[in-house]
């Protein structure tokens, strides 16, 4: 059995209808399964704060997917991923498994205050010490993060953005992603301890992105980058807690620098979707 954490996110969603598509068992672990698009998928509901919940969830699985919490109203967020990774290792040695695909980001091997990354890091390393087969798949910036900001731009004619306008930076399609994830987990002849550090087929940066856009709306976009000083009260405003929003900001900084580069750069996966392919067909639903 398959088990997939975070199944309702835009990775998990679409990992379980690709496992599902090739044939392979698959449940799904989730806080609010009215979320869930597939209603006929297996379901276990659990809080991810409970070790209790989460064995029983695992139950009869042999290889899990798990990602670190994305909860912006957390007032600790990196203490919070260490208490959940601790879970899911608890729940993992309880029921057996003997496989895990943990989903990091680019970056993960870099030891210092690097905001959401750490997170990542955090799962890496507590994952490690499982003497199982185990994959980490670190991806770069999802194509997906840009359409939360479509409002404005359909509304404005500006995308905002908190990288320099002509910074270039790999970006992905997070659907295509977790089609390589899909492959991982069905995988029987997949090598233990393996890394996959993954990226788009070319480098964007926010002028790419607000001219596409321009293009599939047929309107004038323009990016519009926000100053550091202004990060934080931004994410705020927008629900973050102070904690979660210096994290967010400390992971833009890294970024920024240069720092979340691959640890292992002549052997990075190659995604094929452009940028393009995926707001053209993200826009049309």
């Amino acid at each position: 059995m398959n088990i997939v954490v975070g199944a309702t996110g835009q990775v998990g969603s679409n990992l379980i209808k690709e496992i599902k598509r090739k044939g392979f068992p698959v449940r799904a672990v989730v806080r609010k399964p009215d979320k869930l698009t597939d209603k006929t998928i297996e379901t276990r509901i659990a809080d991810f704060f409970s070790a209790h919940l989460l064995t029983e969830a695992f139950k009869e699985g042999t290889t899990v997917f798990l990602l670190t919490p994305e909860n912006p109203t957390s007032n600790n967020i990196i203490e919070d991923t260490q208490q959940i990774v601790r879970n899911f290792k608890k729940a993992i040695q309880t029921n057996g498994i003997t496989k895990v695909v943990g989903l990091s980001c680019v970056g993960a091997h870099i030891d210092g205050n690097t905001g959401n990354i750490l997170m990542s890091r955090i799962l890496e390393q507590e994952l490690n010490t499982l003497d199982i087969e185990k994959c980490f798949v670190r991806p770069s910036y999802y194509f997906s993060n840009w359409l939360g900001y479509l409002e404005t731009i359909e509304q404005y004619g500006v995308l905002p953005t908190f990288f320099p306008k002509d910074l270039k930076i790999e970006m992905h399609s997070p659907i295509e992603l977790a089609k390589f994830i899909a492959h991982i987990m069905t995988d029987r002849a997949s090598k233990q301890n393996e890394i996959y550090e993954l990226t788009g087929p070319q480098k964007y940066s926010s002028y790419d992105v607000a001219n596409t856009f321009s293009k599939l709306l047929n309107k004038n976009i323009t990016a519009q980058t926000l100053p550091p000083d202004k990060w934080k009260d931004t994410l705020m405003s927008v629900g973050f807690t102070e904690n979660t929003a210096i994290n967010l900001s400390d992971m833009t900084r890294t970024v920024i620098d240069n720092k979340a580069f691959p640890e292992h750069p002549n052997d990075t996966v190659k995604l094929s979707t452009t940028l393009e392919m995926y707001l053209k067909d993200q826009l049309r639903k």
